[in-house]
């Protein structure tokens, strides 16, 4: 069921970084009032989630840990905003390959989780795969792209996010509890941007168009949610490094899409489907598929 879950989620949140991508690149000028504008929707999905699997108390100890998970939430977004924005979202979200370098790292020092040999392989082979896939671009500039700096920020927080749910479950946990209670904080985090003078007054200007996009924030914090919370089950049930290499194949499944509905939304999609360039990403595919194989338990 796990390895169900981990795919789910990368399906899911290519769906997601789609969305992104349109929004932060062609709609809006300031990714700080974005994430405002995407963190409003957290009070639409924590509680359909709560009515689904009804939280629990967590212990107090655990509280820190739901501070930094909401914060580590919200930071990401700036740094992966601006990737986004940086290159094409195919190959700026590769870059995400980046934080499962830290992965198993801070997970051996936090929760004392160790891999075996095959497990470490496994992981590296989709590493390589993914990284390649994004690099392949950047050559052709004899220079790496920005988003490689952007996104690896953005991989590196994340990969504390993963790691800290897991030591939530270990402490019996439950996955609505951890989502629902990181995204309250998360949300808590968001609304002090409306300090900042620059992003409460863009926020302002921009409300009309936030209103007339609003369903595009809906689909897009939706699949963001099942992605996430596709993930956090997955993390609840096997190795985080494990998952976390898993997710990784987003790229993957973005392009599937792109192949499958440029042709009706050709304004959402910056992908190039060249045969010569199909069968180079469809190579890397199965490095990823090998990959996957080595690191299932």
């Amino acid at each position: 069921m796990w390895l169900l879950y981990a795919f789910l989620s990368p399906a899911f949140y290519a769906v997601a970084e789609i969305f992104d991508e349109f929004l932060v690149t062609k709609e809006f000028k300031h990714p700080l009032t974005v994430v405002f504008y995407t963190s409003l929707f957290n009070l639409i999905f924590i509680p359909i989630l709560f009515a689904f699997s009804p939280p629990e108390l967590p212990p107090l100890h655990t509280i820190p840990i739901f501070i930094v998970l909401g914060l580590v939430g919200v930071g990401y977004l700036y740094p992966y905003y601006q990737g986004l924005r940086s290159d094409d979202t195919s190959v700026a979200i590769s870059f995400f390959a980046i934080g499962r370098i830290f992965v198993p790292i801070l997970a051996f020092v936090i929760v004392g989780e160790v891999l075996d040999l095959q497990q470490y392989l496994g992981i590296g082979l989709i590493i390589v795969s993914v990284v390649m896939l994004g690099l392949h671009r950047a050559k052709k500039h004899f220079k790496f792209s920005k988003a490689i700096w952007y996104i690896g920020l953005a991989a590196f927080l994340l990969s504390f996010e993963g790691v800290f749910l897991k030591l939530l479950f270990d402490q019996g946990v439950s996955v609505s509890t951890a989502v629902g209670g990181e995204s309250i904080v998360g949300l808590l985090f968001a609304c002090t941007l409306l300090f900042s003078k620059t992003v409460r007054g863009d926020a302002r200007a921009v409300l009309p168009l936030f209103i007339k996009l609003s369903p595009l924030f809906l689909l897009e914090e939706l699949f963001t949610f099942l992605g996430q919370v596709s993930e956090s089950s997955a993390i609840s049930l096997t190795s985080v490094s494990v998952v976390k290499g898993i997710t990784i194949s987003a790229p993957f499944f973005l392009i599937i899409y792109a192949w499958l509905g440029r042709g009706i939304f050709p304004k959402l999609f910056k992908e190039d489907l060249h045969r010569r360039k199909v069968i180079h990403k469809l190579a890397l595919f199965a490095v990823l598929i090998i990959g996957v194989v080595l690191v299932k338990e």
